[in-house]
């Protein structure tokens, strides 16, 4: 199996000169006959006559009905392909891709440009939300004048895809930046009082970066999601969130480990005390945040069920 280098995104989202640069490192590095697949064209040309002095093999696909399996199996053996990099339609079905490869093949790249991201949001969420599950890689470019709005974009795409790397750029290059630094609660306050808008930060920036929590002191309200019985000794605890729209929904839950014979049912809302720690997911491979409960308080469910990530 070959690789497939696949980048989204919506026109003028700076996909183009990503794939130029993404060519010329990937030649420079490990030179392989490549075919690429060009499905939209937008202000940035490609020069083929360069292209192919890289040993590349530009193809124009600029009908969805033809980007089909018979289709790039031809052009691959045309090119005699070692590797396939796709510019890829904004407006295409995005799991159109892994019914001709093998999703083992693929490494999906999303492209977005960080200065007009509230427009999509909010006129094209569902597009965008299906991209940004896919995608293995979130390049958000164009940051400049958008700093302050970063924090809220890097939520909004961790909330959609909890696996994918996510990167920041600005015209000078790649920008560091610790999203702890624009929570909406001070994560250094000797209790942390977590209310229903700080939620979804607080969950996405724990799940992060349980090591920033540890031995913390932390208030929240949520409900059982996961019932707990006198001999058990954790249960899940936490909010429905609206990630995208209305029927985009995802649970955000922690673990709470809570000694004692209390019984708690599932759907019960709970006003919790805890100290956070963490623990490692063999199954995933990775560090997780707890919820260690020193103290547990039922009370009504809040007027608004379900949280906003935003």
């Amino acid at each position: 199996m070959i690789p497939v280098y696949i980048f989204t995104g919506f026109l003028d989202s700076g996909k183009t000169s990503a794939v130029k640069d993404f060519i010329k490192g990937l030649q420079e590095k490990h030179h392989r006959k490549t075919l690429l697949l060009i499905c939209e064209e937008g202000e940035e040309e490609f020069d083929e006559n360069e292209l192919l002095k890289q040993d590349v093999l530009a193809r124009y696909i600029d009908d969805e009905s033809l980007f089909n399996y018979e289709h790039t199996l031809e052009l691959e053996k045309e090119s005699d392909a070692q590797c396939v990099i796709v510019e890829y339609n904004g407006m295409w079905n995005v799991n159109r891709p892994r019914v001709i490869w093998d999703p083992e093949q693929i490494m999906e790249i999303m492209m977005v440009d960080a200065s007009t991201f509230d427009m999509y949001l909010a006129n094209l969420k569902a597009l965008i939300a299906d991209k940004i599950r896919s995608a293995d890689l979130i390049m958000f470019n164009r940051c400049d004048n958008v700093h302050n709005n970063l924090p809220l974009y890097r939520r909004s795409a961790r909330a959609l895809n909890p696996k994918s790397t996510i990167v920041f750029r600005n015209n000078s290059g790649t920008i560091d930046f610790d999203p702890g630094d624009f929570l909406p609660y001070d994560p250094d306050a000797d209790v942390i009082e977590i209310d229903d808008e700080a939620f979804a930060a607080f969950y996405i920036d724990a799940t992060e970066k349980p090591d920033r929590y540890i031995g913390k002191e932390v208030v929240f309200t949520g409900m059982v999601l996961k019932s707990k019985q006198a001999q058990d000794r954790s249960f899940l605890l936490g909010r429905i969130a609206m990630t995208c729209c209305s029927e985009d929904l995802s649970t955000f839950a922690f673990i709470c480990d809570c000694e004692g014979g209390i019984v708690l049912n599932t759907d019960e809302w709970l006003t919790i005390t805890c100290i956070m720690d963490k623990d490692y997911s063999e199954k995933y491979d990775v560090w997780h945040p707890v919820c260690k409960v020193t103290e547990i308080t039922r009370c009504d469910a809040p007027e608004e069920k379900i949280i906003n990530v935003k």
